[in-house]
Formats: C-alpha cells, sequence, structure tokens
C-alpha cells in the first residue's frame, strides 16, 4: 500500500511538471524566433536611406505605414506554423520601429537646421532695418544721406 503511495505521488509530480517543462520549451523557441527576426530587420533595414526620407517630413509618414523590407523566406524552411507568424511580427514591428526612428531623426534635424536658418536671416533684417533706422534718426537734417551710392 505505501508503495502505491509513493507511485501516485511520483506520477502526480511528474504529470504537473512535464507540461509546464514542454511550455517552457515551446516559450524558448517562440522568443528564438523573435529574437532572430529583429536582428534580420536590424540588418535588412536602409537606415541612411529613412534617416534621408526624414529630411522630406513626408518621409516620416511614409515610414510609420510602409515596410520597405521583408524576412528571408529560406529563414521559414521546416519551421512551425507559429514559428511562422512570430518571426514575421518581430520583423515587422522591428523594421517599422528603425524606419520611424530614423525618418524622425532625420525629420528633427532638417526642422532644426531650417528654424536655425530662419532665426538667422531674421535676425539679419533686423539688423538692416535698425541701421535703417539708426541713420534716419542721425541724420534727419540731410534727407537722403543714409542712401548708399552705388
Amino acid at each position: 500500500m505505501k508503495f502505491l503511495r509513493i507511485c501516485s505521488l511520483i506520477y502526480l509530480v511528474l504529470s504537473l511538471i512535464l507540461p509546464v517543462q514542454l511550455l517552457a520549451e515551446e516559450e524558448l523557441y517562440l522568443n528564438t524566433a523573435k529574437y532572430k527576426a529583429e536582428q534580420a530587420a536590424n540588418k535588412d533595414v536602409n537606415k541612411a536611406c529613412w534617416f534621408g526620407a526624414g529630411f522630406t517630413i513626408i518621409g516620416v509618414g511614409v515610414a510609420m505605414m510602409w515596410q520597405s523590407s521583408s524576412p528571408d523566406p529560406t529563414e521559414f524552411v521546416g519551421k512551425t506554423p507559429e514559428y511562422i507568424i512570430m518571426y514575421k511580427e518581430a520583423y515587422e514591428s522591428k523594421a517599422k520601429r528603425i524606419q520611424t526612428m530614423f525618418s524622425s531623426i532625420g525629420c528633427g534635424i532638417s526642422l532644426a537646421v531650417g528654424c536655425l536658418y530662419t532665426i538667422i536671416i531674421i535676425n539679419e533684417v533686423s539688423d538692416a532695418y535698425d541701421d535703417c533706422l539708426g541713420c534716419l534718426e542721425s541724420n534727419e537734417e540731410e534727407p537722403g544721406a543714409c542712401m548708399e551710392s552705388p
């Protein structure tokens, strides 16, 4: 009787452990797919192209909507459907994230340069205006004295 109790206890423990181990193995398998997909996307996406596209400001919107690369089909040979689904989802997500990030950086630099250029132009125009006003105030008696001769 004691032997039967020990055997049933061992059976119960094993029946609880084995499914957990199988689930852990499957999770590791899917995480491997995700890791490989993110590495492939990081390698495949042309970062310089998306950085340049960001300078046009429209490129940021395109980067958010359009995926420029797709996973290599040879990566799916002999893999389970779950692996393929996880791989494709991870690849698309990472590729879109990289595209959006680099185009946003390009857009930010483009806007910063444009604002800086605008500030410089406004400053030059303001200085020229101040010079003209100063000249007019100092030469009120002689109209036209501020005009530069060619």
